[in-house]
């Protein structure tokens, strides 16, 4: 494994050099605490003593580094930055973000630096016989799920730093754009071929709905990807494959049998019905089944390009975690669901 951010210890020096630099002050960082969640990017707690706010309070930020051998490297933090820069006085819940760069030179690694937000994330994989949520607690974060989606999808982002990923995407060419990014990406992953990913790819293209508007995209909308205390969302996380594009996109993914954790319900959360219905009066517009059924077949077929960069990424030698080659064996089992989705397809 090539490692060019070094071990913890130079990291933290590394952090310390920087944010002094970037400050202007004599920040004191103590010993960085990696979380051990995730094989794409790394995530570090950093306490920091110095910064604006009160010299001697300790704050805690959240460090992300994208490494060279991580599942999608090269990495590049500013999608994920300009995102939540977007998205700060929305009525999105997202950490503030304060500082990024994609220089691997500073420190070994495209990087981002965000506010720490209390919570904990509600898994969407649970082993069977899980008990469900409790009916209140279930209810009270679905709706602000619900709510949080539409917000997104109402964010006037052509005036905020995120404009810049929008040059030339409309409603009529935005599925088309997000079918032939992902077309490259099973270029450069695949080991083999796979003619039942390259039929996915030409049906896709075959049948591109026109977005009801362009929209920021999270890319990854699910249990998991957002932290709550007592039933209150207080952060929307993991933004790396935000992107602008048709609404409908992450309500496909969201709705996804995997993320439903054996129950009937959307990321374990809400009532198909209840759903769209809240969301559409929320965001303003009549979700179209027939897209969502589009993005859903749109995002098995990006399951399993990500479980095809998975097996790439084991079998090079640049991530040597089980859960890679694991991922990989569900690559046919991705395009089957493909297949079986469009199948419902009218």
């Amino acid at each position: 494994m090539n490692d060019t951010v070094g071990d913890d210890a130079t990291l933290q020096l590394r952090v310390a050099t920087y944010l002094k630099k970037v400050t202007g002050l004599e920040v004191e960082v103590g010993a960085l605490r990696r979380f051990p969640a995730g094989f794409s990017w790394r995530t570090y707690l950093v306490p920091v003593r110095g910064l604006p706010g009160g010299a001697d309070a300790l704050r805690e930020l959240i460090l992300r580094l994208g490494p060279d051998y991580g599942l999608f490297a090269p990495y590049s933090a500013m999608p994920e930055w300009l995102a939540m820069k977007s998205l700060e006085d929305s009525a999105v819940p997202v950490p503030q973000a304060y500082w990024a760069d994609d220089d691997a030179g500073i420190l070994g690694a495209p990087f981002l630096f965000c506010e720490r937000i209390d919570g904990a994330a509600v898994v969407p994989w649970v082993p069977a016989g899980t008990p469900p949520l409790d009916e209140g607690y279930r209810r009270m974060l679905g709706e602000q799920f619900i709510d949080s989606l539409a917000a997104l999808h109402r964010v006037p982002w052509q005036a905020r730093p995120i404009a810049e990923m929008g040059h030339g995407i409309t409603a009529e060419n935005a599925a088309r754009i997000n079918v032939e990014f992902w077309e490259k990406q099973i270029g450069r992953w695949a080991m083999r071929p796979y003619p039942a990913a390259e039929w996915a790819v030409r049906w896709l293209k075959d049948h591109c709905p026109v977005a009801p508007h362009v929209a920021i995209v999270h890319g990854d909308y699910r249990t998991g990807n957002f932290l709550e205390v007592d039933g209150h969302i207080t952060a929307i996380l993991d933004w790396e494959l935000v992107h602008l594009g048709d609404p409908h996109e992450d309500l496909g993914w969201a709705s996804l049998p995997m993320y439903m954790g054996g129950s009937k319900h959307i990321c374990r959360l809400a009532e198909p019905d209840w759903f769209y219905e809240r969301y559409s009066q929320k965001a303003g517009f009549a979700v179209s089944m027939k897209s969502v059924q589009y993005y859903r077949a749109f995002s098995l077929l990006k399951l399993a390009a990500t479980h095809m960069a998975a097996a790439r990424c084991f079998e090079e030698g640049r991530f040597n975690d089980m859960r890679m080659p694991a991922m990989g064996s569900q690559i046919g089992t991705c395009l089957r669901q493909f297949e079986k989705t469009v199948e419902a397809y009218v």
